[in-house]
């Protein structure tokens, strides 16, 4: 018997292994066919693709280079709405390149999902059918949020799909099927949490549907279907996810089994903020009882121009490693230009 959830069953959820879908654009086979069967049945379709813009890429066959921000060390996106590349951290724009700026390669591809192309292949493949988009690009305006999500209220718009901005809070009765176009989007982050946040992320947005008396299901697209946070999040279940995550936070030393902690330092010059965390990393050292990694350059090593280095620590508890931050930090001289923060529980490590 399925569980429930405030006497509300929770809708089956399917995954789709994509390694063995031959795919034409960013939906596959059996996604689109529940789709269809949806509208045909008078039914509204919620889709998540956790990635906004048109390409998430801009790169060059020839030569393989990436278009990244001037700024900071992060592929550009491509919005084919106004023909802008953009960076998604600190906002710098420029016209995508006619040819390779480093071989002159005139060949230039764009590639990735984003929620604009994803818009694009549902209303080719749907014709006549009212979609809407919701992501950061599209809800700028005032009241645009709500007006979205009125019309969806309403029936005036069949198909909703945006980033994990419609993935909770949503409660639509006539919703009967839920897409997840790329559940592994955020998986392999260089994140302790983040296959706990694929699960979340998961279950959410698969709670979007079923709330009506007609039931409803949700089809996870995925290239990696064997992890066991979407294997769980497929049965809505929480204890199994937690019975396999939680052995190895242990194993490696991570919360809940023990407290975190992570100081990031930044700077124009790259040598002056690694010989700070350096410097910082043997006072944190000699404190009994504390585990510290690093310095290593961050997950997004350049973000608005400056360098990033980050330092991981770990104790029993957090009293302790907060107290031993405090005490090491004023021991050891911040570089002029050079800035640090720490982040005592950290929601992310990018």
């Amino acid at each position: 018997m399925p569980r429930r959830i405030a006497d509300r069953p929770m809708p089956a959820v399917r995954l789709v292994d994509l390694r063995t879908e031959k795919l034409r654009g960013a939906l596959s086979r059996q996604l689109c066919q529940a789709m269809e069967q949806t509208l045909r049945d008078d039914g509204q379709i919620i889709l998540l693709l956790n990635r906004r813009g048109y390409s998430t890429h801009v790169r060059c066959p020839a030569c393989s280079a990436l278009v990244k921000c001037k700024h900071c060390d992060v592929a550009m996106t491509f919005h084919r709405e106004d023909r802008t590349m953009l960076c998604h951290w600190c906002d710098y724009r420029e016209a995508p390149p006619s040819v390779c700026p480093e071989c002159g390669s005139g060949t230039i591809r764009y590639g990735g999902l984003g929620t604009q192309k994803l818009e694009g292949e549902v209303r080719a493949r749907f014709p006549g059918v009212a979609v809407a988009r919701m992501d950061a690009d599209t809800t700028r305006g005032a009241n645009a949020h709500e007006v979205a999500l009125d019309k969806f209220r309403h029936g005036e718009t069949r198909v909703l799909l945006g980033t994990q901005m419609i993935a909770k809070g949503l409660d639509f009765p006539n919703v009967t099927l839920v897409g997840v176009v790329n559940a592994d989007s955020a998986l392999h982050l260089p994140d302790c949490r983040a296959a706990e946040r694929t699960f979340q992320l998961v279950t959410q947005v698969a709670g979007r549907t079923g709330r009506g008396p007609r039931g409803g299901r949700v089809i996870v697209q995925t290239f990696a279907p064997a992890p066991p946070a979407l294997e769980a999040a497929a049965t809505h279940d929480f204890v199994r996810f937690a019975s396999r995550e939680l052995p190895e936070r242990q194993r490696d030393g991570y919360p809940p089994f023990s407290s975190l902690a992570r100081v990031i330092a930044r700077g124009a010059t790259e040598p002056h903020v690694r010989a700070y965390l350096e410097e910082l990393a043997t006072a944190l050292r000699a404190v009994e009882g504390l585990r510290v990694l690093g310095p290593a350059p961050a997950p997004i090593p350049k973000l608005r121009g400056e360098h990033r280095y980050h330092l991981q620590l770990r104790a029993a508890e957090r009293e302790p490693l907060r107290l031993a931050i405090a005490a090491a930090m004023p021991r050891v001289s911040l570089p002029e230009r050079v800035r640090s923060v720490v982040d005592l529980d950290p929601t992310d490590m990018l």
